[in-house]
Parts: C-alpha cells; sequence; structure tokens
C-alpha cells in the first residue's frame, strides 16, 4: 500500500539504513498479497535481483512467491500519487506547507518524468477542519502544480491548532483510500506529505489509517523543509503523524531545502520505480495485521552482503468485497 505525493528519482538517494517497519496490502479476485521491495546497493538501486534471490514469510512462515516483477513492467501497477498539502496559517509557515508556497514549480523537473502510467493527484487538510480532494490523479503535471499554488495561497485565520485539524487530515486520509478503492484495477497509492509535520493525532486513530492505508498498498513519504521546526512532546499523542504514518507503511520522510525540493521528490521516485514485486497468496483472509518479512535466500546470501532491503514489515488480508474492505473499520 502506498500513500502520497510520489516522484521519479535519479541518483544521490538519500541514505537508507535497512528495512523499514511498515506493513502492506493488496487486493486482487484472486487474494494475491504484493510486497513491493526496494533494493539499495552503495545507496543506489540494485537492479539485477532475480525470484530466486529471495525468500517471503508471512507471519515467520515460508511462503511461495507466486508472481515477480521488476522496475516498471507492463505488469507492474501504475502509481496513484497524491502531494497532500497542509493549509498555511499565519505566522505558522513553517510548521505547514507555508515554505512550499511560490516554489511548487521546483517539483516539475522530476514530475515531468514520471511513467506514462503514473498519475498525480492533490489534497490538502486545513486546521479549521476544512479536507478535499482538489484534483483526482492526472497526467498533466502543470495543472497539478497550479492546483497546489491555488490551494497555498489562502490563509485562512486559524486561532485553534488542535482537534479540528487532527480530525480534517483524517478526513483527507480517507478520501483519498475512497478514491483508490473506486477505481478498477486499484493502483498503488502513493502519499507524499509536503509539510513540516507539526501535528499530532491520539495513536489508536493513527493506527486505524495505517489499517486503512495498507489495505489498499498506499506507502507514505513527506518532504519537509529543514527550517519547520520539530515538535518535541505532545502528551498522550503521537507526535509528527505523517512520520509515523510514512515509517508504518514502508516509506521515509526527508528533509530537503528549497534547492533540492526537486532532488527530493527524485529520491522518492526512484524507489518507487525501481522496485520489486513479489506476490503471495496468504493462508487465511482474516481482517487481522500479518507480519511479513523479506530475506536473501541462503545460497545467495554471501553474495548480496552489501544490499539492504526496504518494505513493508505488515500487510491485511481481507476478503475482497467485504464490509472491511470497503469502509472504515
Amino acid at each position: 500500500m502506498i500513500l502520497g505525493l510520489a516522484i521519479l528519482l535519479t541518483p544521490n538517494l538519500c541514505a537508507l539504513s535497512g528495512k523499514q517497519e511498515s506493513p502492506l496490502t493488496f487486493r486482487t479476485s484472486s487474494n494475491l498479497v504484493l510486497v513491493d521491495v526496494v533494493a539499495f546497493k552503495n545507496g543506489l538501486p540494485e537492479k539485477a535481483l532475480t525470484r530466486e534471490d529471495f525468500h517471503l514469510f508471512d507471519n515467520d512462515s515460508l511462503v511461495s512467491i507466486k508472481t515477480f516483477d521488476a522496475g516498471v513492467q507492463a505488469t507492474t501497477r501504475p502509481l496513484a500519487i497524491w502531494l497532500v498539502v497542509q493549509c498555511r496559517m499565519p505566522n505558522w509557515e513553517g510548521e505547514g506547507s507555508g515554505f512550499f508556497a511560490g516554489q511548487i514549480d521546483r517539483f516539475l523537473p522530476p514530475l515531468k518524468h514520471i511513467d506514462k502510467s503514473d498519475s498525480v493527484g492533490v489534497a490538502h487538510w486545513c486546521d479549521d477542519g476544512a479536507a478535499q480532494l482538489d484534483l483526482q490523479p492526472t497526467g498533466n503535471v502543470n495543472e497539478v502544480v497550479k492546483s497546489v499554488e491555488q490551494v497555498l495561497a489562502a490563509m485562512p485565520s486559524i486561532d485553534n491548532h488542535n482537534r479540528a485539524g487532527e480530525l480534517a487530515l483524517q478526513k483527507t486520509l480517507q478520501l483519498i483510500v475512497d478514491a483508490t478503492r473506486a477505481t478498477k484495477p486499484e493502483p498503488l497509492p502513493v502519499i507524499i506529505f509536503l509539510y513540516g509535520d507539526h501535528s499530532g493525532m491520539p495513536k489508536p486513530e493513527a493506527n486505524h489509517f495505517i489499517d486503512e492505508l495498507l489495505e489498499t498498498s498506499a506507502v507514505a513519504f513527506g518532504l519537509r523543509d529543514r527550517r519547520s521546526p520539530h515538535i518535541l512532546w505532545l502528551p498522550g499523542e503521537q507526535k509528527e503523524v505523517a512520520h509515523y504514518i510514512a515509517s508504518e507503511t514502508g516509506g521515509e520522510y526527508l528533509d530537503v531545502t528549497p534547492e533540492s525540493y526537486g532532488s527530493g521528490l527524485d529520491q522518492i521516485l526512484q524507489q518507487l520505480h525501481f522496485r520489486y514485486e513479489l506476490g503471495f497468496q496468504p493462508q487465511v483472509l482474516d481482517g487481522k495485521r500479518h507480519k511479513v518479512t523479506v530475506k536473501f535466500a541462503d545460497n545467495v546470501k554471501n553474495r548480496h552482503k552489501t544490499v539492504r532491503l526496504r518494505y513493508r514489515t505488515a500487510y491485511v488480508p481481507v476478503q475482497p468485497g467485504s464490509l472491511q474492505a470497503q469502509s472504515a473499520h
């Protein structure tokens, strides 16, 4: 599963330290689960791996890899990339998406290199409770830039930075999940948050939406302007909730400057556009999180000692057409 905005990526990847904790689920008529795996060697994608190089485990039980795809192929799911921004707020430019206002055209070069089967949409949420899908996924990247800038041009007066904003973010995520489920066949949804992430949410609510995303195979990423402040502590809540969602779905949050906005987006997209997809059939469709582990087969471990694998470490198997698959828990 993937969520956010994704873009095609070129060299100079940000360092990735091993695999990340994060789950994944993809539903088809045959209940096939697709596990997306990115392999890195010396900071660059390793593109020469084969099905025989991998072992895949479901709750620590070795399972047969039924399907295997690599790179951008006709059989690899297209990306539905969602660029998610937070409304600007007076005196809170760094905490939201204010630093990105007037700078969105810096994303045009990587956006223009997305695969022809991929698309980009725009969504936003505000601390006053507003939430909306501003642009359905499209191949017209100039419209994407225009849509984001229109959202960021407004600066509503907001006195309360608490519950209304939390609920608005949840609504935006639900709208993206619903839009993904309404698209047949389902694409791989990628959410890219473009804001400083000075936000929190009760952890049970954050985990609920992570499960929702996992049921659509969504992956979340984020780009944070380095000038944005961090939240040090939020009593009783998960701080920097967008960072948390990204880490739990197999993505990452990158710190960037205006000069590196485009290259940061590029890095995310290279990971997405050269990935291995390992498909297997779960033994049970119980609607619960299952642990996923991907390892190198014993006979190739030594050969790939310097290769690091990154993937979601969980998935949620659900019955196609079930109430759980169609609506919020």
